[in-house]
């Protein structure tokens, strides 16, 4: 079964019923399916393996659960959902972003090398700033706090990149957090790749 697109012009709840009923289809019949798609949620709930190409080249081959957590290159993990970047140098197995330290544990051997660390908006944890308070100072420029999760852009204290940071709504509520407020983040994941991006 080829599948080029199917459910690109389709809105967002026909095609979520639309993969369950892909899914249940193929499960039946038993047949092999490819599926082409850039709607990179579906891929994954429909697939039982993912194929990640960039410019006619294969990045990744594995399990939806393998190329999410796991990914092999910066544009896997880019490609699969937001993601923050924090850039830097890595001396080591240590990442310094601007004066923020991460630890790089797998790249014990990097001497001064230039690397980016990634991070999923969900995994950063948000407090309330404190004096002496580990972590990277932000400032909430933004919330939105609709359905069971809240989405909250963040500006960093030294004007770098916006940071965007998921918590639950049930975490926003009890926290009472305000425009303009100062916080901290604190990751709770990071990968970090170094220089030719190899982990």
């Amino acid at each position: 079964l080829l599948l080029d697109e199917p459910f690109g012009a389709l809105d967002a709840k026909v095609r979520k019923e639309l993969r369950r009923w892909l899914r249940r289809l193929h499960d039946q019949l038993h047949v092999t399916s490819f599926f082409v798609a850039h709607d990179q949620e579906g891929a994954l709930e429909v697939a039982d393996r993912i194929v990640l190409m960039n410019k006619g080249n294969v990045e990744q081959v594995g399990t939806p659960g393998e190329v999410y957590n796991h990914p092999a290159s910066p544009f896997v993990y880019g490609f699969l959902g937001n993601v923050n970047l924090f850039h830097g140098r890595v001396h080591e197995g240590v990442l310094d972003a601007g004066g923020v330290t991460f630890d790089a544990p797998d790249h014990a051997q990097a001497q001064d090398a230039k690397g980016i660390g990634y991070v999923r908006p969900h995994d950063l944890e948000v407090d309330r700033y404190t004096t002496g308070a580990e972590g990277i100072v932000v400032q909430l420029k933004r919330a939105h706090a609709i359905g069971p999760l809240a989405q909250l852009e963040l500006e960093r204290d030294d004007n770098a990149e916006i940071i965007e940071a998921v918590i639950s709504n049930e975490r926003f509520a009890q926290l009472k957090l305000k425009n303009g407020e100062t916080l901290v983040v604190r990751p709770k994941r990071l990968h970090v790749f170094v220089d030719d991006y190899s982990v």
